[in-house]
């Protein structure tokens, strides 16, 4: 496997930070254009949800590399619940409690939402909910299902991978079905359609992705690279071209340019993990603080600029300048929070998992213990095109 630094594949740390940040500029250029009726630097950052598919495949990716060697292990179970909640409530808790007290305080911040206690707690746990406190938790209520499905592999071992694949048909099949009917979702899966997309092919590319890498390590990594990283471009060159003078709501690509960024994705994260085998990326601690602020630069962007955007108004700026103040405070912030509240609070919540670990035992205390021969038996905004938050 690929040299690391920390248990960290570096490149994908970085590459966790840009997905981020495309999203977040993506967004922000619909926030301005919202705000101030003007499209800043030409709408150069419509292709950032990109930051989306790669996301999806990189959580794919990272699930079956961590957790291959658990698979077919009930035990194991329990350890991955707590470490996935562990990794995705405690931040997305806070904000959206955060958001949902400023809603209450003040109901026009809620826009359109109607907030009943069952959908709040809906809500809070990440079950297919419409409505959402935080629009951009749409992403993790498809996680949540993945997590859920692969967690039978971990109980019945890889034979339970035919749930993933199902799921991901049904993915498939709603997403060309809303293509053909003109539509964001399928209207009779109702709030399901949340986890019904064709980004839930990012998972099993993800997983195929680990599951090979091993075994072709030796490869040379560019050809991969630059096939994946292409293609990537150039499906963001057609819909900039083509899509530039459009609202952000409307689908340039399509799901069939969806499965295109996510097969991209996936070239160029196995290029990535095969280069990181004979090459040490620069600056490794900065890329690890970058990327691990990606999450909280993907869960604030958005209720932070709602905020900023009403001091920044009263300061006589120009479109371009308020895009620029609001992204290099939502990356600094995320910097800020990930640093001194995500970390210390990860180090102590990881002791939960810790706890239903087994103990580890050394040569010599196995020896000991071995028994003795015959002893018996032992605030709304632009969503990327064609993903409905809902």
């Amino acid at each position: 496997m690929a040299r690391s630094d920390g248990n960290k594949l570096i490149s994908l740390e970085a590459g966790r930070f840009f997905a981020a940040l495309g999203v977040m500029l993506f967004h922000y250029t619909g926030v301005i254009a919202n705000f101030r009726g003007v499209t800043v630097f030409g709408d150069i950052f419509r292709p950032g949800h990109v930051g989306v598919p790669y996301f999806f495949v990189l959580s794919g990716f990272i699930i079956y590399h961590v957790h291959r060697a658990d698979l077919g292990q009930a035990g194991a179970v329990g350890r991955f619940v707590v470490k996935r909640a562990v990794r995705l409530f405690p931040m997305f808790l806070a904000i959206s409690v955060a958001m949902l007290l400023a809603f209450l305080v003040s109901p026009s911040m809620a826009g359109q939402r109607e907030l009943t206690p069952l959908g709040v707690a809906a809500d809070l746990l990440l079950l297919p909910h419409a409505d959402a406190i935080l629009s951009i938790s749409w992403t993790l209520r498809h996680e949540m299902v993945f997590y859920a499905l692969f967690a039978l592999a971990l109980w019945f071992g890889p034979k339970a991978f035919w749930a993933i694949g199902v799921w991901i048909a049904i993915s498939m099949v709603a997403g060309l079905y809303a293509l053909a009917a003109g539509v964001d979702t399928v209207p009779w899966m109702g709030s399901w359609s949340v986890v019904a997309s064709t980004l839930n092919l990012g998972f099993g590319l993800g997983m195929i992705v680990a599951a090979t890498v091993n075994v072709s390590s030796g490869s040379r990594p560019w050809p991969l690279i630059g096939l994946g990283g292409g293609l990537l471009a150039l499906l963001c060159a057609i819909e900039w071209t083509f899509g530039r003078s459009a609202s952000h709501d409307v689908d340039i690509l399509g799901p069939f340019g969806m499965i295109g960024l996510l097969l991209g994705a996936a070239a160029l994260i196995s290029g990535l993990v095969r280069l990181e085998a004979t090459w040490t990326m620069p600056a490794p601690g900065f890329w690890k603080a970058a990327g691990g602020s990606s999450y909280v630069l993907y869960l604030i962007h958005q209720p932070l600029a709602s905020l900023a955007l009403r001091l920044l108004k009263r300061l006589p700026l120009s479109a371009e300048a308020m895009f620029v103040i609001l992204a290099l405070v939502a990356v600094a912030t995320a910097l800020v929070i990930h640093l001194t509240v995500e970390k210390w609070l990860l180090r102590r919540l990881s002791t939960l998992g810790r706890r239903s670990e087994p103990p580890t035992v050394t040569a010599e205390a196995a020896l000991a213990l071995a028994p003795a021969p015959n002893a018996g038996l032992s605030l709304t905004t632009p969503r990327p095109p064609g993903q409905s938050q809902r």
